[in-house]
This record gives structure tokens, sequence and C-alpha cells, in this order.
């Protein structure tokens, strides 16, 4: 289960860097956009702080919802969580035609 947070900005949380394109996020309001983030380009530190506020449904929800994942971040994590590639939304071959 995931912990509660008391910080609501991620850029205290994660490495700032990572939010270069954000003013203003926040961690409940935003989750979906800051878990694609940290999944595409977080470094361990952060995948463990992330795994701590966000629960594995959560992050699953993204893996398999989001069209901000990379292909080989998406493919990575669905083979984490033992999930069918056709699940993937950012690996359908129409998506990715269109990138």
């Amino acid at each position: 289960m995931a912990i509660k947070i008391r910080i609501r900005d991620p850029k205290h949380i994660f490495n700032s860097a990572l939010f270069w394109d954000a003013d203003k996020i926040k961690i409940l309001e935003n989750k979906n956009y800051i878990i694609a983030r940290i999944l595409n380009f977080g470094s361990p530190e952060d995948l463990k702080i992330l795994r701590s506020i966000y629960s594995n449904d959560e992050i699953i929800k993204v893996v398999k919802m989001s069209k901000e994942l990379l292909p080989l971040t998406a493919n990575f994590w669905a083979i984490y969580f033992h999930l069918p590639q056709e699940e993937i939304t950012c690996l359908y071959n129409s998506y990715q035609n269109t990138r």
C-alpha cells in the first residue's frame, strides 16, 4: 500500500529536472503525468520514491493507458507487472505509426 505524503510538489521529492516543462504540479491531481515521467526518465531512487507514494494499481493503470510512455519503457513495465502487451496503449501499432 502506498504511503501518505504531505509534500504536494513533486519537484521537492523527485529530481526536479524531470519536470522541466511544468510550472505547478501536485502529487494527487497530476499523478498520471508524474508516474509516466518517472517511469520514462526517473532514476532508481526516483522509482523507489514513486513506488512508496503510488500503489501498484495506480502505476499499472498508467502503464496501460498512457500515451506518454516510451514504447521501451512501456514494454519493460508490462513485463515487470506481467501485463499482456495488447493492453498497453502506447504499444498499439496504430498509435506507434502516428508518432
